[in-house]
C-alpha cells in the first residue's frame, strides 16, 4: 500500500511539472512571436523638404529693361500639392509678390518687373513653399537669390569727372579724378585704360589698385600716364578707376587736369571695341 501511495504521488508530482513547463513554453513562444512582430512594424515614414531654386531672365538684368523671375522645385522630390510664393526683399522687409496652387501641371510661379537700380546683388528673391495638407512634404524656404543689374548700353562706353578739389600747399591742389569704364555685352579677354595728367601734375598718390605709371615728355614737367588692364570680365560689367594728384592752381578760373582717356577691350588679339573720354577741365 505505501509503495502504490508513492507511486501515484509521483504521478501526481511529474504532471504538474509537465503542466507548468508547457504553460511556460506556450507564454516564451507567444512573447517571441509578438517581439518578432514588433520588430517587423515599419517606421513611420517621415516627410521631406523639396528644393527650391529662383531663375532671372536675363541675368544680369538690365535698368529699364522686363526681368522674368521664376520659381520653381528642383531635383526628384516634387510635390503635386500645396502653394508656391515668391518672395522679394523691400526695404529691409519680405514681401510677397506672386503665388500659385502647385498641381500635377503647375510647379513654377512667375513674376515679372523693371529694375530701376544698377549694382551687383540689386534685388533679393527667395521662394516659399506652403504645404498645407501636402502629405509628405515639409513647408520650405529657399536660400536667398541675388540678381545683379547693369545700365543700359550699346556697346563699351567710358565717362569720367572730378571728384574732390583741395587746396594743399601754397598755390597748389590736390584733385582726384575718376574714370568708369562699362563694357556692357561686348566679349572680351583683355581690356586696357590709359590716359595722361597734363604737365606739373605731381605727387600722384590714391590709384586704383592694378596700375601702372610712367612719364613722358619734357623732363622738367612731364606728362604722366596711367594704364590699367584687365584679363577677366569686369563684374558686373563696370569698374571705377580713380587718381588723386597734386597741381599748381590759382583757385579760380579753368585747369586742364588730363588729356583725352581711353578704354579698348580686344577678343583673343582681336579688336572688340574702344572707348574715348574728352580732356577733364575743372574751376
Amino acid at each position: 500500500m505505501k509503495t502504490l501511495k508513492l507511486s501515484g504521488f509521483a504521478l501526481l508530482l511529474m504532471s504538474l511539472f509537465s503542466c507548468t513547463k508547457s504553460a511556460n513554453t506556450i507564454d516564451q513562444n507567444q512573447q517571441a512571436v509578438r517581439s518578432s512582430n514588433n520588430n517587423n512594424t515599419p517606421s513611420p515614414q517621415l516627410d521631406v523638404d523639396p528644393s527650391l531654386v529662383v531663375n532671372f531672365n536675363p541675368t544680369p538684368g538690365v535698368v529699364g529693361q522686363e526681368v522674368t523671375v521664376t520659381g520653381t522645385f528642383t531635383g526628384a522630390a516634387i510635390p503635386t500639392c500645396g502653394m508656391l510664393q515668391l518672395d522679394q526683399m523691400q526695404n529691409g522687409s519680405w514681401v510677397n509678390v506672386a503665388q500659385v496652387n502647385v498641381s500635377a501641371t503647375v510647379n513654377s510661379v512667375v513674376y515679372k518687373f523693371t529694375p530701376t537700380v544698377a549694382g551687383t546683388a540689386a534685388y533679393e528673391f527667395r521662394i516659399h513653399y506652403v504645404a498645407q495638407n501636402c502629405r509628405g512634404f515639409n513647408p520650405t524656404f529657399s536660400s536667398n537669390f541675388f540678381l545683379d543689374v547693369i545700365e543700359a548700353c550699346h556697346g563699351l562706353s567710358l565717362t569720367g569727372k572730378v571728384v574732390k578739389a583741395e587746396a594743399s600747399t601754397s598755390g597748389n591742389y590736390f584733385f582726384t579724378v575718376q574714370y568708369t569704364v562699362n563694357t556692357c555685352t561686348v566679349q572680351y579677354n583683355h581690356l586696357k585704360t590709359q590716359g595722361g595728367l597734363t604737365a606739373f601734375s605731381t605727387d600722384v598718390v590714391d590709384l586704383t589698385a592694378g596700375y601702372e605709371k610712367w612719364q613722358v615728355g619734357n623732363s622738367s614737367h612731364p606728362n604722366t600716364i596711367i594704364k590699367w588692364e584687365e584679363s577677366a570680365p569686369l563684374n558686373p560689367n563696370t569698374k571705377t578707376y580713380s587718381v588723386t594728384f597734386s597741381k599748381p592752381w590759382s583757385g579760380t578760373g579753368p585747369v586742364q587736369l588730363t588729356g583725352d582717356w581711353s578704354v579698348h577691350a580686344d577678343l583673343n588679339g582681336v579688336d572688340a571695341g574702344t572707348a574715348t573720354f574728352p580732356a577733364i577741365y575743372y574751376q
